[in-house]
C-alpha cells in the first residue's frame, strides 16, 4: 500500500503534463481550422462565425493547458482570461455582425432610391 502511495505524486505530475500537452495540441488544431475557415469561406458572416467561435475555443483550450504548470496563480490568471473571452467574444461578434447588417441595409437604401425627375 505504501508503495502505491509513494508512486502516486509522480503519476499525477505525469498525467497533468500529458493533459497540458494534449490541450495545447487541441488548441493549435482548433486555431488552425479557424484560420482555414476564415481564408476559405466567402462573405463576412461565415468568416465571422469561424473567427469568433472556433478561435475562442482554441484559445480557451490553450489557456486550460496551464493546469499542467500546477501553479495556482497561473491557473487563476488563465481562468480569468478564459472567462473574459467566453463573455466578450460573442458580444464582439454580434456587434460586428450588426454593424455590417446596418451598413448593407444603408447601401441597399441608397441604391434603391430613385432620383427625382427634372421638369
Amino acid at each position: 500500500m505504501t508503495l502505491v502511495l509513494a508512486a502516486l505524486p509522480g503519476a499525477i505530475d505525469l498525467a497533468l503534463e500529458v493533459l497540458g500537452v494534449a490541450l495545447i495540441a487541441l488548441g493549435i488544431v482548433v486555431t488552425g481550422v479557424t484560420v482555414y475557415g476564415v481564408v476559405r469561406m466567402r462573405g463576412l458572416y461565415p468568416r465571422l462565425q469561424a473567427a469568433s467561435k472556433a478561435s475562442m475555443l482554441g484559445a480557451v483550450a490553450i489557456l486550460a493547458a496551464s493546469v499542467g504548470t500546477r501553479d495556482g496563480a497561473t491557473i487563476g490568471r488563465a481562468l480569468v482570461v478564459s472567462l473574459f473571452l467566453l463573455l466578450t467574444t460573442p458580444i464582439a461578434a454580434h456587434a460586428i455582425a450588426q454593424a455590417a447588417y446596418r451598413r448593407d441595409r444603408e447601401r441597399e437604401g441608397e441604391a434603391g432610391e430613385a432620383e427625382p425627375e427634372e421638369e
